[in-house]
C-alpha cells in the first residue's frame, strides 16, 4: 500500500530546494550503485541542473516524505519507431537508503506511469543491474519484464559506448 504523505513533485527548476536535491540525490545513489560506488565529479553536480533545465524531454520527479526530499526518478521522452508512439526512458531512479521500503519507490512508478500514459506513451523502459534484487522486485511488481522483439533472438542487451574527448573533439578509437 502506497503511504498518502508521500509526496510526489515535478522539479520545478526555478525552486531552490528542487535544485539542490537533484544533484545530492542523484550523488547519494551514485555511491550505492554497484559497479559505481563514489560521488559523482564537482563538475557534473554543478552542470545537472542547468542541463537537465535545457533538455527538451527530460521529465524529474522528487519524492517528499517528511518535509524531506527522499527520492527521484529523472526520465527522458523518447520515440518508438516500431509503435510509433512516444515513450518514456526511467534513466535513474532512487529513494534514499534509510527511506526505502516505505512505498516511496511504488509512488515514484505511479506518477511515471500516468505521465507516460497521459502522453499515450506505448511503453516505459528502464535499465537495472542484475544483482539489484530489490529493484528488480519492485520494477517486476509493476509490469516489468526482460524485452523480446522475438524469442528465438533472446533478450535485449543494453549496450553503452563511452565517448571521450580532448579539447572539445571526439578521439577516435585507437588502432587495433
Amino acid at each position: 500500500m502506497i503511504n498518502h504523505t508521500i509526496q510526489i513533485i515535478e522539479a520545478d527548476y526555478a525552486d531552490d530546494a528542487h535544485c539542490s536535491s537533484i544533484p545530492n540525490l542523484l550523488n547519494a545513489y551514485a555511491t550505492e550503485l554497484l559497479g559505481f560506488r563514489k560521488t559523482l565529479d564537482e563538475v557534473v553536480l554543478q552542470k545537472l541542473v542547468a542541463g537537465l533545465e535545457t533538455f527538451p524531454t527530460a521529465i524529474v520527479l522528487l519524492a517528499r516524505a517528511e518535509a524531506v526530499y527522499v527520492g527521484m526518478a529523472i526520465c527522458f521522452l523518447g520515440f518508438s519507431t516500431f509503435n510509433a508512439q512516444p515513450l518514456i526512458n526511467i534513466h535513474d531512479f532512487m529513494v534514499l537508503k534509510e527511506y526505502r521500503n516505505r512505498g516511496i519507490g511504488k509512488a515514484l512508478l505511479w506518477e511515471v506511469e500516468r505521465i507516460a500514459r497521459d502522453r499515450q506513451c506505448c511503453k516505459i523502459t528502464l535499465e537495472v543491474q542484475m544483482k539489484n534484487a530489490a529493484a528488480r522486485g519492485i520494477y517486476q511488481s509493476f509490469g516489468f519484464k526482460a524485452s523480446f522483439l522475438d524469442p528465438e533472438a533472446g533478450e535485449q542487451l543494453s549496450l553503452t559506448k563511452i565517448l571521450s574527448y580532448k579539447d572539445d573533439k571526439l578521439e577516435p578509437p585507437d588502432e587495433a
